[in-house]
C-alpha cells in the first residue's frame, strides 16, 4: 500500500470499527453494571456489534469514491461480502445466547411471542437468505439483475432489526445516548441508501453519457465508445480501471447497470469499454447504437501499473476478455512513450479469440514501450506455428527468463487460468508483493 494512501486507508477502517462498535462501547459507558451474567450479556453484544455491521453494510455497498479509493472496490466488496456471514453468525448466536443466559428456550421455541420479537426473527429469516443467495447466486444460475433485486431486501432487514432492537432491549428504554445512538445509525442507512440508489442515479441520468460508435473485434467482442454530454469532461480514470455502464436504448433491448473494464488510454478524449458476449445481458450489446444514452459511473479499482510507478521491466499475463485492462495500460504507455519493457502472454482458445491483435503488434513495433507479445492457443488450429495448451511453470520460465526481482507482474482473465499461473509463480519464487492481479466478479 503506497504511502499516500496509508494513513487514509488506516482513518476509515478505525472509523469503521468504531461505528461498528458504537452500541457497545455506548451500552458499556450508560450502563457498566448489569446483573445479568456473561452468557446473556455476551448475546447482547453480539446483537449491538451485528447490527452496526449491518447498518454500514450500506455504506460499504454505495461505491463511494472517496472509501473506496485505498482499497479497491473490488477488495471492498469482498470485505462486504465477508462482513455479511459474520453479522449473520452474531445474530444468530444473539437469541441462542440470551436462551442459555436466562432467558429460556421459549425464546426460540414459543410461538406465541409479542410482535417484536417475531421482528427479530424475521430480520434474521431474511438475512439468512441474503447470505445464503449472495454465497450461491452461481450454483443456484440467479440472474444479476433478479439477486440485485432480491438484495434491496436489506433495507427492510435493517428496518426489522432497529424497531426490534428500539422496542425490546432495555438499554433502548432506559438509556438516552443509546435512543441518539440508534438514530444515528438509522440516519446512516437512510443516507447511504438514498444516495446510492436515488440521488447519484438521477444525477447520472441527467449528465448521460452518449454512445459513439461500436466496433465489432471478434466473432463475440465488442467495443462500445461513449462521450460524456456537451459542456461536461470525461471523468479521469487510471489505466486498467472499471466503470459501471447503464444503458438506455429502447428498442426492446434490456436496461441493466453493469460493470465493464474501461479499454481506452486515459491520455484521450474517448471513453471505450471491450465487452465479450459470456451472458445474457452482454448478447444485447452488438444492437447498441451512437446516439444510445448510457450513465456511466467510475472509475473504480486499484488495477493500474501507474499506481506503483518506477516499474519498468512488466510482464501481463491474460486469459480473454481479461486482456482488457491490460490494453488501457498499453496504450496509455504507448501515448506517454513509457521507458519500459513489458512481455504480455495473451492466452485464447484459437487465434479467432484473439482480441486487438493488430494494434498489439503496431505497439509491440514501437520502441516505448518496448513490448513484446506472446500468443498462447488452447485451441489451436494445424496452421498455428506459436505456443499452445495451457500455462504452466515450464512455459512461464522459458518465456519470461530469469527474474530480477524487480519485475511486476499482472494477471487477469478466467478463475482457472489465473489460479494456474499463481501457482507457476509461486513455484517460480515470485513473492505475492509483485503480483497484482484483477477478478471480474465484484
Amino acid at each position: 500500500m503506497a504511502t499516500e494512501r496509508a494513513w487514509w486507508a488506516v482513518l476509515l477502517l478505525i472509523i469503521y470499527a468504531l461505528i461498528v462498535c458504537s452500541g457497545l462501547i455506548v451500552a458499556a459507558i450508560s450502563h457498566p453494571g448489569t446483573g445479568n451474567g456473561f452468557v446473556y450479556e455476551l448475546g447482547r453484544s453480539f446483537a449491538l456489534i451485528g447490527i452496526g455491521i449491518i447498518a454500514m453494510q450500506f455504506v460499504l455497498s454505495a461505491r463511494l469514491h472517496w472509501a473506496e479509493r485505498p482499497f479497491g472496490l473490488d477488495m471492498m466488496l469482498r470485505y462486504h461480502k465477508a462482513m455479511a456471514v459474520l453479522a449473520f453468525v452474531l445474530l444468530l448466536m444473539h437469541p441462542v445466547l440470551l436462551a442459555l443466559g436466562g432467558a429460556g428456550w421459549q425464546l426460540l421455541t414459543n410461538l406465541h411471542k409479542p410482535w417484536n420479537i417475531w421482528f427479530g426473527r424475521a430480520a434474521l429469516l431474511l438475512l439468512l437468505l441474503q447470505v445464503t443467495l449472495s454465497g450461491f447466486r452461481q450454483p443456484l444460475r440467479l440472474g444479476f439483475e433478479r439477486w440485485r433485486l432480491l438484495h434491496n431486501q436489506a433495507a427492510l432487514i435493517i428496518g426489522l432489526a432497529a424497531v426490534h432492537g428500539r422496542v425490546t432491549g432495555e438499554d433502548f428504554t432506559t438509556f438516552r445516548s443509546m435512543q441518539i445512538l440508534w438514530l444515528v445509525l438509522v440516519a446512516i442507512v437512510v443516507i447511504a441508501y438514498a444516495y446510492h440508489k436515488l440521488v447519484r442515479p438521477l444525477s447520472l441520468a441527467r449528465h448521460a453519457y452518449r454512445v459513439t460508435g461500436v466496433r465489432q473485434e471478434t466473432h463475440n467482442v465488442w467495443t462500445i465508445a461513449m462521450e460524456p454530454p456537451a459542456g461536461r469532461k470525461r471523468f479521469a480514470f487510471r489505466p486498467g480501471q472499471f466503470h459501471f455502464i447503464h444503458l438506455r436504448r429502447g428498442r426492446g433491448l434490456p436496461g441493466e447497470e453493469h460493470h465493464f473494464t474501461i479499454s481506452s488510454s486515459p491520455t484521450g478524449d474517448t471513453l471505450t469499454s471491450t465487452i465479450k458476449e459470456s451472458g445474457d445481458f452482454t448478447r444485447t450489446i452488438s444492437p447498441t447504437r451512437p446516439g444510445d444514452v448510457v450513465a456511466v459511473l467510475g472509475p473504480y479499482g486499484r488495477f493500474s501499473c501507474t499506481y506503483r510507478g518506477g516499474d519498468k521491466d512488466l510482464v501481463f499475463i491474460v486469459g480473454g476478455i481479461g486482456i482488457t485492462p491490460i490494453m488501457s495500460m498499453l496504450r496509455d504507455m504507448r501515448d506517454t512513450a513509457a521507458d519500459a519493457n513489458a512481455l504480455l502472454i495473451d492466452c485464447n482458445h484459437t487465434e479467432g479469440d484473439i482480441v486487438f491483435r493488430e494494434e498489439l503488434d503496431q505497439i509491440a513495433a514501437g520502441t516505448r514501450p518496448k513490448l513484446r507479445v506472446v500468443h498462447v492457443l488452447t485451441r489451436p488450429s494445424g496452421s498455428w506455428n506459436g505456443e499452445s495448451n495451457h500455462i504452466d511453470r515450464e512455459k512461464l520460465a522459458r518465456l519470461m527468463g530469469t527474474d530480477d526481482a524487480k519485475r511486476m507482474y499482472y494477471v487477469c482473465g478466467p478463475g482457472p487460468m489465473m489460479r494456474n499461473v499463481f501457482a507457476a509463480l509461486r513455484e517460480l519464487g515470485v513473492p505475492p508483493s509483485r503480483i497484482d492481479y484483477e477478478r471480474f466478479a465484484l
